[in-house]
């Protein structure tokens, strides 16, 4: 009895650890979303201040595919444990460091230089932890796979929500005039803070029951054992992330592009709430529709709705709307790929799987913010990413079967 309790525990800690993680993930990632417009302000200063804002994000979304082939490698070879505790130290200083710079108007075009190094170098080590930390956890849990998925999922926006939240309470209680002077800079610095925490947790991490240090170099096997499904992979998360990164997570500069700043934090706030519960929904509902056409028939009706969310009638209702329906098909996405990486490359599979795919997804904020107006942009950028999630998804389900 005794020692069922002890690996319960063990397990138990594990998946929290890991979980922990990927909430800190969200939550360093897109701690600079509600800032970005003020980021643009500050370190590219002059008439390409929004695109040097959404730049921010972009410099972290393409630093993450380094960092999920480096860091997955180390997962596969050396351990999950490992993998997931130098990515969240690597992150957490990066963010640090960021809330230290000087900008624009102190040291000139180095600010921006600095800046967008110091997103990719964050990104690098952002980027190694949804492959180990996702193996990780589907490797631990007894849980049905779908219902993993959606719980894995959860974690990225709640650690978005989280740091939503305290974007509030900080603009609340110091005002945007402090906030914007230099609170900005505490409220970065949480964001190193906070991983700390998530550290000194794993330090207790038990590896995975799954894992043994493979006889050959992981990357090898995966290119070519599990070449194929990595492509298809990459395709299925490049649509879905053009999806999430040309929408929702660019709420914030599409309202003050349209006049509608003010309500940037509410809104904010209450899609992502909306995309949790999304989230953890997809894992019970795909028990009762089959899951390929449950990716597929949210994702089409979020299509539909795109229009009249961003473009006929962009309000507080309709954008939140919007972020729930498209969120659905995120759950899921573990679960559509755990099994077709082998145990030896798994941690490389997912983190490469999931991470190339911002080479697609990861340009679009920036596209979106060539074209005119911008709600069009996000209609056109979504209707690509829908259409290269479903290919890939049918070519994945097809190499299932």
């Amino acid at each position: 009895m005794n020692s069922q309790r002890s690996i319960e525990a063990v397990r138990l800690r594990a998946i929290i650890s890991a979980y922990l993680g990927w909430v800190m993930d969200g939550y360093d990632a897109l701690l600079v979303t509600p800032i970005m417009p003020l980021l643009g302000e500050l370190f590219f200063p002059g008439p390409y201040s929004l695109l040097g804002g959404l730049s921010t994000l972009v410099a972290t979304l393409i630093g993450r595919p380094l960092g999920s082939v480096v860091m997955g490698y180390v997962g596969d070879r050396f351990g999950r444990r490992v993998g997931l505790l130098t990515t969240v130290l690597g992150y957490s200083l990066s963010a640090l460091v960021i809330a230290l710079l000087p900008t624009y108007a102190v040291i000139g075009v180095l600010a921006p230089l600095t800046l967008l190094a110091l997103r990719f170098l964050q990104g690098v080590f952002l980027g190694g932890e949804w492959g180990p930390g996702t193996a990780m956890i589907m490797e631990w849990s007894k849980w049905r796979g779908e219902l993993t998925s959606a719980f894995v999922q959860s974690g990225y926006p709640i650690g978005v929500i989280i740091a939503t939240i305290v974007n509030v309470l900080f603009l609340t209680y110091m005002g945007p005039t402090s906030f914007n002077a230099y609170g900005w800079r505490i409220y970065m610095s949480t964001g190193a803070i906070v991983a700390v925490l998530a550290f000194v947790i794993r330090s207790r991490l038990i590896e995975s029951p799954l894992w043994s240090r493979p006889k050959a170099n992981p990357l090898t096997l995966l290119f070519k054992r599990g070449g194929t499904q990595l492509g298809f992979g990459v395709l299925f998360t490049g649509g879905l992330l053009t999806i999430y990164y040309s929408t929702y997570l660019i709420y914030s500069d599409f309202l003050k592009a349209i006049g509608e700043a003010a309500i940037i934090p509410v809104v904010m706030l209450i899609s992502t709430i909306a995309a949790v519960t999304a989230v953890l929904l997809a894992g019970p509902l795909s028990l009762a529709i089959n899951y390929r056409w449950f990716i597929i028939g949210t994702l089409i009706v979020s299509l539909a709705y795109a229009p009249i969310a961003l473009m006929l009638s962009p309000n507080l209702t309709n954008l939140v709307v919007l972020a729930f329906i498209e969120n659905f098909a995120m759950g899921l996405v573990p679960y559509v790929l755990i099994d077709e990486f082998d145990v030896q490359y798994r941690a490389s599979g997912l983190g490469v799987s999931y991470n190339w795919g911002l080479l697609i997804g990861g340009w679009a904020p920036m596209i979106v913010g060539l074209i005119s107006p911008m709600g069009l942009g996000m209609v056109v950028m979504m209707t690509i990413g829908v259409a290269l999630t479903i290919i890939g998804l049918l070519m994945l389900s097809r190499m299932r079967k």
